[in-house]
């Protein structure tokens, strides 16, 4: 950086020092200004708001007024239906409704309720009824003319009337409310005319009310007024103006006096605020008037606290600025050592830039090259870059998009952000290569509009994320697409198939899963590295057995998928496994020895809309799948075409045959434990696991419904391995809780055991939470034993070398011959909750099980009876000599948490 750089950017220049000056006195004008703009807003908020306190006052005033003065008038109109509801009032009838009213305790201010009755004769009131303090029938003195008027208008007009203040009989000034009493005649209720009114027209009821104490209800006790209040009669509503003017009461106070009387304050003081209520009352007009003199807002304390603020906050800001001055002189010397510290950095940027293996150019407005690193011209292989427009080193076709580029750039000038763009370049003898250009302005250092382009060969990185591409795409032994390519190709062919079936131009799909049988012997007895040799010669035989039309995949292991899309294509692909299956028969030579490989092939297809209609990758796959396993069922080097009559599935069921798929990456499976006793002690002994799905919609699914489903799809080999492993998981925390072995047992199914990896399963997993293999007990059914003797005896003992138990689930209900009972090593047999439903009342179930149970002993198997659900079952089989019972009357099957806690608490007590 130059010393013109630095006095560009403001440090150590008088002329500079002395503008940083001028603007702190600016702010600090600023701030003063500001405080007297907020001082005054303050008391203009102040002001405000005692205008709308004055507003609700008087409006609280003119409403407590006018609610005490209907209450008084629905007191004399009570009273006036009293008597328009019954012919002869008497007094002890009126003084009931005067109790029945609580006047006394709800309206203290109604000195008295009378009836005076008019003697339109001698123009006077005769005063009837009075309460309270009623001393009989008392004549008053002539009436005068305006009152007898008054009267008279509300007899005529069945109007209450109120009289102007006057001085009550009590001896204090008060009101009278009236309104006209009209004798009862016929039932008629209130006389519709003004000629019946003057016939039947009684007297008035008056309710006296003591003027003060009404005030007073209006008047906020116990405080001083804050406003000068005024009640005032102004005369009756149809007297007009000019009326004489009777105050009623008249109080309060005004502004704060202690500054009244200075006439220098005037100024500052707000507007004095005046409020006038006019009410009418009984065909009269009262006034309520509020008045406060002018008040000084601006010196309120609220206000005075933000001008105080104020002056303090521009005080600090004075201060602040003050020291801010004093460290930019003295960054002036410290900017004149950064400008030598500068340029001794920039030599040494220089010397970086042309080190560095990427290429590094400047250009201008015009795309020309400014400068360029030698890393740059070895990338273009040229001599010099300088001077070069940068379009004639990029490829015509992309020439476009670079001037896209440099147009933007131009445009958002200095502020542009960084661009990168991806070109093809050409290198002097016009070959192409890829590259990355990324553009970003120079900065105010270049005067001109300068840019910097940053430029990487992509020829490497491109051939690297190829490789990549191809690795993640394909099978790293045989270079066959895997089996995430392969379900894409497989949902782009449905895709397709399923928008030409919609112009009547579908062609059919097929598809083929081959399964290697007894493939994992080759790898447990040569190695892996002749297991991989043969799926070397495998893959090959299969591409050669195929034509350019058909997909092959390596799903994973020993299995291979084959996709055809193509008319009678499910006719062909069964030729195609036809010949696949002659072609695996043949001997195969690997490093010596000779190798024969067989496989097992499921077919399906898609062949009309109906199928396409209720089918995905997914269901086609799963019907591949159960097709291979029929032909490895039936016997291996055998192919089983999916047919639609296979298995019908409704759609509610292919929907759960594929939330099946996700159960276990949802962890909607579970395992459920149904413990074991000793049928002589009632100690528990083991428990068995079975498997429970809680699905994420339907609750749970009866495994009834879903494990049929996994065996047919092949699911069940899967999730059989992960029941494998949770069982020993969970039965290594029994023995820390119990402190003494307790066992478990875990169902096999028969594509388990076709599966040749099941011992490696088990290893694995009694390896893995470190459980003793005598404590995991493998349960396999009478079918799936006599399936193929031969291989499952083969697999017995090997399960038997782990030192892991088997037992034979359901016995008695399969072939029970006695020859494989005696031939494969088996330590258990289950009896079946079949035998034990009748026993042991019915004596012919009786006999059956004392002889299984003796068969036992004599082949010194042990015994276990499941479907225990009565005592006298258990004291049967007791009694018998059977070693273990389950059932429902022991213990029901229950989660694994739940199965902990009764452990703990209940059986190992028990």
């Amino acid at each position: 950086m130059t010393d013109r750089t630095a006095r560009q950017d403001g440090y150590g220049v008088p002329g500079d020092a002395r503008i940083s000056r001028w603007l702190g006195r600016g702010l600090i004008a600023l701030g003063c200004v500001v405080t007297l703009m907020a001082w005054g807003m303050v008391a203009g908020r102040l002001a405000q708001d005692a205008q709308a306190r004055f507003t609700a006052f008087g409006e609280a005033r003119e409403l407590l007024f006018d609610r005490h003065v209907k209450r008084l008038v629905d007191v004399a109109l009570s009273f006036q239906g009293l008597f328009l509801s019954s012919e002869d009032v008497s007094q002890a009838e009126f003084k009931t409704h005067y109790d029945i009213l609580q006047v006394r305790e709800n309206l203290p201010e109604v000195v008295s309720v009378h009836l005076d009755v008019w003697d339109a004769g001698s123009r006077r009131l005769l005063t009837r009824y009075r309460q309270p303090g009623d001393s009989g029938p008392q004549a008053d003195p002539a009436v005068d003319a305006d009152r007898a008027r008054w009267i008279e208008l509300a007899r005529d007009n069945n109007v209450c009337t109120l009289t102007p203040p006057y001085r009550l009989p009590e001896g204090f000034e008060g009101i009278d409310i009236g309104v006209p009493v009209y004798r009862q005649t016929g039932g008629q209720g209130e006389p519709g005319s003004v000629a019946l009114r003057r016939q039947w027209f009684l007297g008035q009821v008056n309710v006296s009310v003591d003027l003060g104490r009404l005030i007073a209800n209006v008047m906020p006790e116990g405080v001083t007024l804050p406003y000068q209040v005024k009640f005032s009669d102004i005369g009756t509503t149809e007297g007009g103006s000019g009326q004489p003017e009777i105050i009623l009461f008249e109080g309060g106070g005004g502004a704060d006096g202690r500054l009244v009387a200075r006439p220098w304050l005037d100024p500052l003081r707000g507007p004095a605020l005046e409020r006038r209520y006019v009410i009418e009352v009984g065909q009269r007009l009262w006034m309520l008037s509020l008045h406060q003199d002018p008040d000084l807002y601006l010196l309120r304390p609220e206000a005075l606290l933000v001008l105080l603020s104020g002056a303090l906050g521009t005080l600090v800001l004075a201060m602040t600025l003050r020291q801010m001055q004093r460290r930019v002189d003295r960054s002036a010397e410290v900017v004149r050592a950064m400008d030598q510290q500068a340029e001794s950095d920039s030599a040494r940027l220089r010397g970086v830039i042309d080190q560095s293996t990427e290429g590094i150019i400047t250009f201008d407005a015009d795309s020309r090259v400014l400068a360029a690193n030698p890393a740059a011209h070895g990338m273009f292989q040229r001599r010099s870059l300088c001077g070069q427009p940068l379009l004639d080193l990029i490829d015509p076709a992309d020439r476009t998009v670079l001037l896209d580029c440099l147009r933007g750039l131009v445009h958002a000038g200095s502020h542009a952000e960084d661009v990168r763009i991806e070109l093809r370049a050409l290198r002097a003898d016009g070959s192409g290569f890829p590259v990355s250009l990324t553009c970003r302005p120079l900065g105010p250092a270049a005067p001109r509009g300068e840019w910097l382009g940053l430029l990487r060969d992509q020829s490497v990185s491109l051939r690297a994320a190829a490789a990549m591409r191809k690795l993640a795409q394909h099978d790293g032994l045989t270079g066959l697409i895997n089996r995430e390519v392969f379900q894409k190709r497989l949902a782009q062919a449905l895709t397709e198939l399923r928008a030409s079936a919609a112009t009547g131009t579908s062609v059919p799909l097929a598809m083929m899963i081959i399964d290697l049988d007894r493939f994992k012997k080759i790898n447990e007895t040569l190695g892996h590295l002749v297991g991989d040799r043969v799926l070397l010669e495998i893959a090959a035989r299969l591409r050669g057995a195929l034509d350019d039309k058909a997909v092959l995949a390596r799903l994973g292991g020993d299995e291979f998928a084959v996709l055809l899309v193509e008319p009678e294509a499910l006719r062909h692909i069964e030729e195609h496994a036809r010949g696949i299956l002659r072609l695996l028969s043949e001997p195969l030579e690997i490093d010596g020895h000779r190798l024969r490989v067989s496989g097992s092939i499921g077919i399906t297809g898609v062949e009309g809309e109906e199928d396409l209609a209720s089918v995905d990758g997914i269901t086609l796959m799963s019907q591949a799948d159960s097709a291979m396993y029929v032909a490895k069922n039936a016997g291996r080097s055998q192919l089983h075409v999916h047919r639609r009559e296979d298995r019908q599935h409704s759609p509610a069921q292919l929907q759960l045959e594929v939330d099946l798929h996700r159960a276990l990456e949802r962890r909607e499976l579970e395992l459920y434990f149904q413990p074991q006793f000793d049928c002589r002690t009632r100690v528990l002994v083991g428990a068995e696991a079975l498997l429970r799905w809680n699905h994420h919609s339907q609750g749970m699914v009866s495994p009834a419904e879903f494990i049929p489903m996994a065996e047919e799809s092949g699911l069940i080999v899967p999730i059989g391995r992960w029941v494998l492993d949770e069982a020993c998981r969970h039965a290594l925390t029994w023995q820390a809780v119990a402190g003494r072995p307790l066992s478990v047992a875990v169902n096999l199914a028969s594509r388990q055991m076709v599966d040749d990896d099941i011992v490696s399963a088990v290893r694995e997993s009694l390896a893995r939470h470190a459980l003793p293999a005598a404590l995991l007990e493998l349960e396999i059914t009478e079918s799936s034993a006599v399936t193929d003797t031969v291989q499952a005896r083969g697999l017995l003992d090997r399960l038997a070398d782990l030192g892991v138990g088997v037992s034979i689930d359901d016995f008695g209900v399969g072939y029970s011959s006695l020859s494989y009972l005696r031939d494969l090593p088996v330590q258990r047999f289950k009896i079946d909750r079949s035998f034990l439903v009748n026993v042991p009342h019915d004596a012919g179930s009786s006999r059956l099980v004392t002889a299984m149970i003796a068969l036992a002993r004599s082949l010194e198997v042990g015994l276990v009876a499941e479907g225990v659900e009565t005592q006298a079952q258990l004291d049967f089989l007791a009694q018998q000599q059977c070693d273990v019972a389950q059932g429902f009357l022991l213990g029901r099957p229950v989660p694994a948490p739940e199965f902990m806690r009764r452990l703990r608490d209940e059986w190992l007590i028990g």
